[in-house]
């Protein structure tokens, strides 16, 4: 009898810390943090115009932003840019171009910093701020999402948005996991 009890007991104990520790962060993380206007914002700005403004479809490899010294450093840590990178996906002076970066960017967010970021980008996609191709970066399995995509809460809120972004095929072959069987820890 206190063997089971104690089984139960550990069990609860370890659903309880795998809930708080997989949930999205509080929003209340970015209260009196700094709107646009940061290192981040410049990054994306700088280049975006040092492209003469081409868009993302026009780059050979999108993901030849992650090349440069700060894209890389930025990347390299996103929970401290979060809140500005959630500043200019919701804005509305901001190109399409500018907010495939930034999500780029967030790829490598803790996890519960990336549940909280598709939450966003759902509210976002939903009021048209951002478009299917912004929506889709963040929700393919890369970089965070990549070894996360067996948890309840990101394939429920991947569920909820790939029927609007990715084919039927496409959610099948990532929900099954073969993303990660082809790219174990590579992130990209």
């Amino acid at each position: 009898m206190k063997k089971n009890l104690y089984l139960f007991l550990a069990v609860a104990l370890t659903s309880i810390i795998a809930w708080r520790v997989w949930s999205p962060v509080d929003d209340q993380v970015c209260a009196g943090q700094p709107a646009l206007g940061g290192p981040l914002t410049r990054f994306v700005t700088d280049y975006f115009q040092q492209g003469d403004g081409t868009t993302w479809q026009e780059d050979s490899n999108v993901f030849d932003i992650l090349a440069t010294p700060t894209a890389n450093s930025i990347a390299s840590q996103p929970r401290r840019y979060y809140c500005e990178a959630l500043e200019l996906l919701a804005s509305p002076t901001r190109t399409q171009s500018e907010k495939v970066y930034t999500s780029i960017l967030m790829l490598k967010l803790p996890i519960d910093y990336y549940l909280s970021l598709m939450d966003h980008s759902h509210n976002l996609y939903k009021k048209g701020q951002i478009d299917a191709t912004v929506l889709g970066f963040v929700l393919k399995p890369r970089g965070t999402a990549l070894n996360y995509w067996w948890l309840p809460q990101w394939r429920s809120r991947f569920n909820r948005d790939a029927p609007s972004v990715f084919t039927a095929p496409d959610i099948a072959e990532i929900l099954s996991g073969k993303h990660w069987f082809d790219y174990p820890g590579r992130g990209f």
